[in-house]
């Protein structure tokens, strides 16, 4: 017999938000993202910019 993962991603919008909402989506974030809202700057659109190129090409 066969064993099979089972697919734990939910898509229900409710049941996401409330994941986010009592932290849980951070365990999915590797430790190099920032944790806190940081104003976008001039250099992290040019980095996104060149990424999305680079990505792209």
């Amino acid at each position: 017999m066969r064993e099979q993962a089972t697919d734990t991603r939910t898509h229900d919008p409710e049941e996401v938000t409330a994941t986010i909402q009592a932290g849980h989506f951070w365990r999915l974030v590797p430790e190099w993202v920032p944790r806190d809202f940081v104003e976008p700057t001039r250099e992290l659109a040019l980095r996104v910019e060149r990424g999305l190129r680079a990505w792209a090409s």
